[in-house]
């Protein structure tokens, strides 16, 4: 089944859009587990007023000082949820909680209601929730890491690099996945736009790649083989920003096989590479 899954996966090739996402939920639907009898949800907690402010959390049951890891979907930044349906992405909450972590999967404020740097701001207050409350859930408030997707890396990385938001507080670890670094201005999308604004002059100033720095948070970036080039290229870019920074090139994955959604909807199914790329980096930060 799964060379079926992957030959039509590579049919759709390096495009991106509603039908392909839907499509991918498809695919992989019927190859998740039931939902795991010693894992706990609490879903829709409130780190924020806003109703987009809101998390679920995923942790075994009894836990105790466990790694915390915070999810940051994708959304385009004027959608996604959480909780697009009782699958996804519950499948990252109940795969790493398994995996021994409590989990949390947050929404944020959306376009053009919220537009930048609402997102990133909304990263911060999530992990502020965190280290106010991990504890009382079975986490630990000292071992944070976060994994952004899409719009949601893009989130990520303002939380981490721009100094409007104060990022550098520490976490354990953050994984960046096919996230938009840089707003460009002569082929911005409406749905980006309506996130960055359409003053051309503040794209640079509200782009995360403009504000790399020194860091030493252990960092991964993973590309995916079928990303569209638009969502593939910001990755090694910003890899690039981040090894003139650090002196060091980060840790990089290349996915093999699997398109935009496809590393993050796969958690939890016999497809399990990218799961696996993101356990064994935690393994290593979150130790």
């Amino acid at each position: 089944m799964l060379k079926t899954l992957k030959r039509r996966i590579a049919e759709m090739g390096p495009h991106f859009g509603p039908a392909i996402l839907e499509e991918t939920f498809a695919l992989y639907r019927p190859l998740l587990p039931p939902a795991h009898e010693d894992v706990t949800e609490q879903l829709n907690l409130p780190y924020g007023s806003d109703d987009r402010q809101r998390l679920d959390l995923y942790a075994p049951t009894a836990a105790a000082g466990l790694p915390v890891l915070l999810y940051v979907p994708g959304g385009g930044f004027v959608g996604g949820d959480k909780r697009a349906e009782d699958a996804f992405y519950a499948n990252i909450g109940h795969d790493f909680a398994r995996r021994g972590f409590v989990v949390a999967v947050m929404n944020y404020r959306l376009a053009p209601l919220h537009p930048w740097p609402a997102g990133g701001e909304d990263v911060g207050y999530a992990v502020a929730w965190i280290r106010q409350h991990a504890a009382a859930h079975g986490g630990d408030p000292d071992r944070i890491a976060i994994f952004g997707q899409s719009a949601g890396a893009s989130h990520v990385a303002t939380w981490l690099f721009d100094p409007l938001l104060d990022g550098a507080k520490p976490v354990s670890a953050v994984i960046l996945a096919s996230g938009t670094y840089r707003v460009a201005a002569n082929k911005i999308p409406p749905n980006v736009m309506a996130y960055f604004g359409s003053d051309a002059s503040l794209y640079e100033a509200r782009s995360p790649i403009t504000h790399v720095h020194p860091t030493d948070v252990p960092l991964l970036l993973t590309v995916c083989e079928f990303d569209p080039p638009h969502l593939a290229s910001p990755t090694f870019e910003l890899a690039a920003g981040l090894t003139n920074a650090n002196g060091r090139p980060p840790q990089l994955c290349w996915l093999a096989g699997h398109n935009h959604v496809s590393n993050v909807v796969s958690i939890g199914t016999p497809d399990d590479v990218p799961a696996n790329v993101v356990a064994d980096f935690l393994g290593d930060a979150c130790a």
